[in-house]
């Protein structure tokens, strides 16, 4: 090896120690930077210096020293992957259990008693008369008790209504942050791609590109694939959901085109499928207005059908105190829990059928037999509401075990991704050192010069 060769070598060592010792430092800079993915200075040999002062034999050589051979970041696709499914996971079955939470609340937000209450308190009314069917005041109780029902059942559907509004504007939300994180994922593909063909990949816009893949996958599950160009690839439900630089926006089609409303990818026909509890928030969001509230109100507008169709046919077979017969109680057209109540036409507490024949007045078999009705509405009532909170139990243990994986993966992955200013400052010692090593070689190296000059 040359003395020319010697001073290259120590000079390039000087450079690369000091351009690692400049990356650890970027790293201490950014340890709470959000989304700021640890940078590593990759070292190599430099090529062989053949030849020289020392070796004449052109097969020798003499390594040319250390190099930085590129400045990557510590990254493992394995690890973005299972945060990115445990995010899906986590974020849809707390989404789920937060709506549904909601839903039950709405459905029920006394815990039930308003409902249940009502419907019990409207067939024991009807006992309490068939117990004094002469008496006013057990009739006067009675139309009370059913006005009680008919509200419980009206307010209820009207806090569904506008339940099932506020969850649709929050799902185009959803599905419209869902097309702006894909418009710039495509956005971000296209600098990248133009910064690895000029030889310069952006590690800064991949930082980015990774945070913004992160948080999609906890709006909807999504699979993405690294492309030769530097660019990534996303795919969920079936669809290609950013190509390059083309993204595929997703649109709400709600009623008259859709009912319930559903999530379409532009220029496709069939509906996003998507787990109500690992299917991201999206997913949970679709899971509610698809299914459990349609299913909550149709559980709630069966009932009052059920309340309406037995109550009036029962009733017109009985005879009031003014002798009528044959009248409905409930407007008969009113068979939903928006619906319901009174018939308008209907007389007043006398015309209250308990009696089973004309001039009986203290016969109330009627009135028992209404009343045998109740046992089976609050059974059913009461599965509405059960129904309801079963599913809200299910989603809270989902998120629970949905949770545990996501910190798990999560702990992973930042254990490699993320800055430890411990093993930073570990570097950098060793950095220092190796610089000051390079540095007493370089003296050395001039030592020499001087001594061959003086000879």
């Amino acid at each position: 090896m040359s003395l020319s060769s010697l001073f290259n070598t120590a000079r390039q060592s000087l450079l690369t120690f000091q351009a690692a010792t400049s990356v650890t430092g970027q790293n201490i800079a950014n340890a709470e930077t959000p989304g700021y993915t640890r940078r590593r200075l990759a070292l190599g040999t430099t090529p062989v210096s053949r030849g020289g002062v020392l070796f004449h034999d052109p097969r020798r050589g003499v390594g040319g020293g250390v190099t930085g051979t590129a400045l990557e970041r510590v990254r493992s696709e394995v690890l973005d992957r299972a945060v990115r499914t445990g995010r899906s996971g986590s974020e849809g079955a707390n989404a789920s259990a937060r709506l549904l939470s909601t839903l039950e609340g709405q459905l029920a937000p006394d815990g039930g008693d308003a409902l249940l209450g009502a419907v019990a308190g409207f067939y024991d009314a009807w006992s309490a008369v068939a117990d004094a069917p002469a008496d006013r005041g057990p009739r006067d109780a009675l139309l009370a008790a059913a006005g009680t029902l008919t509200s419980a059942f009206n307010a209820a559907d009207g806090r569904l209504g506008a339940f099932a509004e506020a969850a649709q504007t929050e799902l185009g939300t959803t599905v419209d942050r869902v097309n702006g994180l894909m418009a710039e994922i495509a956005e971000l593909n296209g600098a990248l791609r133009s910064s690895d063909r000029d030889g310069v990949p952006d590690l800064n816009a991949q930082d980015r590109r990774d945070a913004v893949l992160d948080e999609l996958s906890g709006l909807l599950p999504i699979q993405a694939r690294p492309e030769a160009d530097g660019t990534v690839s996303v795919r969920f439900g079936g669809l290609t959901g950013v190509q390059g630089t083309e993204s595929l926006p997703l649109r709400l089609v709600g009623p008259p085109d859709a009912s319930p409303p559903e999530v379409r990818a532009e220029g496709v026909s069939r509906p996003l499928d998507l787990s109500s509890t690992e299917g991201g928030v999206l997913g949970a969001q679709l899971g509610l207005v698809r299914d459990a509230l349609p299913a909550a109100q149709q559980a709630l507008d069966t009932l009052a059908a059920d309340i309406v169709a037995g109550v009036n046919g029962l009733h017109q077979t009985g005879t009031g105190l003014d002798g009528s017969t044959g009248l409905d109680l409930f407007e008969p057209t009113g068979t939903t829990a928006g619906s319901i109540r009174l018939s308008p036409t209907f007389p007043g507490p006398d015309a209250l059928a308990a009696s089973g024949a004309a001039g009986q007045t203290g016969d109330g078999s009627v009135a028992a037999q209404l009343a045998g009705l109740g046992e089976d509405a609050y059974a059913a009532m009461t599965d509405v509401l059960a129904g309801v909170g079963s599913q809200t139990r299910g989603a809270l243990a989902a998120a629970d075990a949905n949770a545990a994986y996501a910190e798990y993966t999560s702990a992973l992955r930042d254990g490699l991704t993320k800055v430890s200013l411990d093993e930073e400052m570990t570097d950098l010692i060793r950095y220092q050192q190796a610089y000051a090593a390079s540095a007493r070689v370089l003296e050395t190296a001039d030592s020499l010069f001087d001594t061959l000059l003086a000879i």
